[in-house]
């Protein structure tokens, strides 16, 4: 029934030219009568013979223009409007059947239940409106009464009823409940901070911001105190943490705006960057640079205090027993090699810094150290709040020396575990790491059950695995334990190519052969000598990306490794 509109819109728009009319559209003068032109158009039925009349459109057409004047359609024009208009008369007629059943069956239209629908969801919401102040005005009501009795279990009890009944998130909570939230929250931070007891003012703390007492003086007081307790660092918001708790969890996430800290992960990153491909890139090519494209703090109070216990713990089994202990240096804090020239911060003045953020300098006598881990940016957000899962180990990359833990002292290597976002950003966890003394394996064959028991029973705590030395890779670490790894900053990185494989600057050139790349940049080994050619642009996999059409015949680019490659999606081909 609709599948006149838009024979009516090109008739409009082919009779309003102005070269038909001799003047500018809008224009009064030289303008001829009005005339009216029946139209009448059609739709194809069930046969292909068979056509019927859909709607008459009655069309204004100034200036005198025939209908002949109208432009043809092309053939494809044509094709895709019969298309449409099938499917749009096809879809009307399916739902005028089903109106008619339901109507039926029912006695009303569909429209018809849609409103009773709406009437009884309004009717509902008002009600749920009302029980809401009469319950309002019953608790203020008994609160006034056990406030002035000082019955404390009877004023506990109502306290709960409000926070059930969600009284306490209202912006206008009536002054006999606030005084009451009030009075027990101060008595409960009060008792908490004699107590000193983690858990006790970790309790007082949760039910203060339950009961929206944050603003009183007793909470910082608590705050302080937990906070020396648990030896946190004196960086971290833990007021915050409190009021943005995730589940049990009391977990702060907050955005690095520090210009400072920003350029010492972008050093970190460049320091660490090789460019060494390895089987795990599964055909990707290895950028030249991961740019920063935003960091995050990670505070969890829970994780800091279990790392920090096992960290003493390790301290203490090595002081007890050094044989077979190594000291290794990491390229995360490694010093600049004698007569290298390090434009800015080494990474061993940034680790450094890194560390003194949460008040605690590395231990090089456990192998305490920062290293990376890859992961995508689902599991970077549950990794922070819940810390690692070694059940889950290897899921993503193998398990070549057991299943732990998987870190990389190089930002390149790591990046191989990344996964892209929509918008083409890969993320890496930067963790804090007590090594202890690592089983060493520098051979090229390993047996992951043999590292596993040696750090698990054994008198291991991690194991270095010096791919480097062996196949001219990467090392990696692995531990066992997730105690061992603090997870203190989480970091969003782009991939970027600025170089052909000889390491010299690329040049840029245009496809001119008549192809479906025609027009298209590409970059290329200025010498032609290494081989090196990039088409752009390219997708999140770091290849080039691959013409594909879409369903009006026009192009786009996706990702050229499909269907193993990423989600990469320009529309603007």
């Amino acid at each position: 029934r609709g599948s006149a509109r838009p024979r009516e819109r090109g008739t409009r728009a082919a009779l309003a030219r102005p070269g038909a009319m001799g003047c500018s559209i809008g224009s009064t003068q030289g303008q001829a009568p009005v005339r009216q032109i029946q139209t009448t158009a059609y739709a194809t039925g069930g046969s292909a013979s068979a056509t019927a009349p859909v709607q008459e459109v009655t069309a204004q057409v100034a200036g005198g223009a025939e209908p002949s004047e109208r432009a043809p359609a092309s053939a494809s024009q044509t094709s895709t409007q019969g298309i449409r208009l099938s499917a749009k008369g096809a879809l009307d007629s399916a739902f005028g059947q089903a109106s008619h059943v339901v109507a039926a069956k029912t006695g009303r239209r569909p429209e018809e239940w849609l409103t009773v629908a709406k009437d009884r969801v309004s009717e509902a919401s008002a009600k749920a409106k009302e029980r809401a102040v009469s319950m309002r005005d019953t608790l203020q009501e008994q609160m006034e009464g056990a406030l002035r009795n000082a019955e404390n279990a009877r004023i506990n009890s109502l306290l709960d009823s409000a926070m059930a009944a969600k009284v306490m998130d209202s912006k206008h909570v009536p002054a006999s409940i606030r005084k009451a939230a009030d009075q027990v929250a101060a008595k409960q931070l009060q008792d908490a901070i004699i107590s000193r007891e983690p858990r006790v003012l970790k309790g007082a703390l949760v039910a203060a911001r339950r009961l929206n007492a944050t603003a009183l003086p007793e909470f910082e007081s608590a705050v302080k105190c937990y906070q020396e307790v648990k030896r946190l660092p004196s960086g971290w918001d833990v007021s915050k943490m409190v009021l943005h708790r995730e589940g049990a969890k009391m977990v702060a996430k907050m955005d690095i705006e520090d210009p400072a800290v920003k350029a010492k992960l972008q050093q970190l990153l460049d320091l660490t960057h090789r460019k060494v491909y390895t089987r795990d890139r599964m055909g990707q090519l290895v950028p030249d640079r991961l740019e920063l494209a935003g960091a995050t703090l990670v505070t969890n109070d829970d994780l800091w205090a279990d790392y920090m216990a096992r960290r003493e713990a390790i301290r203490q089994e090595l002081e007890s027993d050094g044989s077979g202990f190594s000291r290794y240096t990491l390229e995360t804090a490694a010093a600049p090699e004698e007569g290298a020239v390090v434009e800015g911060d080494t990474a061993e003045s940034i680790a450094a810094s890194f560390a003194a953020m949460f008040d605690e300098p590395l231990l090089p006598e456990v192998n305490e150290g920062f290293l990376f881990h890859g992961t995508s940016a689902v599991a970077a957000s549950q990794i922070t709040t819940s810390d690692f899962r070694i059940g889950l180990a290897g899921t993503n990359a193998g398990t070549l020396y057991g299943r732990g833990v998987y870190f990389a002292e190089n930002a390149s290597k790591s990046d191989e575990y990344t996964w892209p976002t929509e918008d083409g950003l890969r993320h890496m966890l930067l963790c804090r790491v007590s090594l202890g003394r690592p089983l060493y394996v520098d051979t090229r064959d390993s047996d992951p059950r043999e590292c596993e028991q040696a750090c698990i029973n054994g008198p291991c705590h991690s194991v270095l695995g010096d791919r480097k030395k062996c196949r001219g890779t990467f090392r990696e670490f692995v531990v066992f334990d997730p105690a061992a790894v603090s997870i203190d900053f989480l970091v969003a990185v782009k991939r970027v190519r600025h170089y052909c494989d000889c390491g010299l600057p690329t040049a840029v050139k245009s496809v001119v052969a008549n192809t479906d790349n025609r027009g298209r940049t590409f970059l290329h080994c200025a010498a032609d000598t290494c081989g090196f050619k990039l088409m752009l642009p390219a997708c999140y996999c770091g290849c080039s990306a691959k013409v594909a059409t879409k369903r009006d015949g026009g192009r786009y680019y996706r990702c050229g490794s499909r269907p193993e490659g990423c989600e990469f999606r320009d529309w603007n081909g």
